[in-house]
């Protein structure tokens, strides 16, 4: 549990930036403990250890630690020689892009411009909402409508998952009625 909290707050407190190098993206305890949906005192716990004496990954202005203290990366070249933060700032930028065209589409969707996901962007929008299990906290980062963004998922699959059973029905009547003029 604390790895995948430790590695939800780095993605969040790194981001890759337009030359595809990773920036630090300071955040609070809270909206860190909204993204990995943690309490916060398991994220200050963690982040604790990354701040001791001879472990400076981590910088806060406060000496003690509350909800409202803000949390950064303690130098950019640590997400340089660091492997595991560089595959991590990759996958978070990829469910960004991912979340953005998403975002995109039902902004679309909702004037008219567009229709509902088919696959495979459906399959591949599924598999990263059940990967990367958004919240409205990491979302608000990016684009501002959440809601609607997932409520387009959620239709586009409700979608597509009536039109493939109406499939399987059609297909099974035209059998029956096969065998029967057979």
């Amino acid at each position: 549990e604390e790895k995948q909290i430790c590695e939800n707050m780095f993605k969040t407190l790194t981001e890759k930036g337009a030359d595809n190098r990773g920036i630090r993206h300071p955040s609070s305890i809270t909206e860190i403990s909204a993204i990995a949906k943690a309490d916060s005192k398991k994220i200050t716990h963690i982040i604790e250890r990354f701040r001791s004496a001879g472990r400076s990954f981590l910088t806060s202005s406060d000496v003690e630690l509350s909800d409202d203290s803000i949390i950064d990366i303690s130098h950019e070249s640590l997400m340089r020689i660091w492997d595991k933060l560089k595959v991590w700032v990759d996958e978070e930028s990829l469910a960004v892009q991912m979340y953005l065209r998403l975002s995109e589409a039902a902004a679309l969707y909702q004037q008219g411009k567009t229709g509902l996901w088919r696959p495979p962007d459906l399959h591949l929008a599924l598999n990263w909402r059940k990967e990367k299990q958004p919240t409205l906290t990491w979302a608000k980062r990016y684009a501002p409508a959440f809601e609607r963004t997932m409520v387009y998922l959620k239709t586009s699959e409700k979608e597509y998952l009536a039109d493939e059973a109406n499939k399987i029905m059609l297909q099974k009547k035209a059998l029956r009625r096969s065998r029967i003029f057979a």
